[in-house]
């Protein structure tokens, strides 16, 4: 029983967004456009796009070689960068 002087906080998930990255998840990055767009990169060398309004990725790129990991992103002017353990960044028009 809540007598109303407690906070309760309760943890919500969303199980709308279907698993698409096949390793861990490095950054993640709100677009500084459109409020419903993220883009998101991973150990498994892909960088992909969302709209948090569909459950599957609008864009994947391979960004790394297999043997090579993402490890961070960032936007830029109509550009997304990504840098891994190649030790390179790259950039990618959107």
């Amino acid at each position: 029983v809540n007598s109303g002087s407690e906070s309760t906080n309760t943890l919500v998930s969303d199980s709308s967004l279907r698993p698409s990255h096949k390793a861990w998840i490095s950054d993640v990055q709100w677009s500084p456009t459109n409020p419903y767009v993220l883009a998101s990169v991973s150990h498994d060398g892909t960088l992909k796009t969302w709209d948090i309004r569909s459950s599957l990725p609008l864009h994947t790129i391979r960004t790394q070689p297999k043997d090579e990991k993402n490890l961070c992103l960032a936007y830029g002017n109509a550009v997304i960068y990504t840098g891994g353990t190649d030790c390179i960044v790259k950039r990618y028009v959107l």
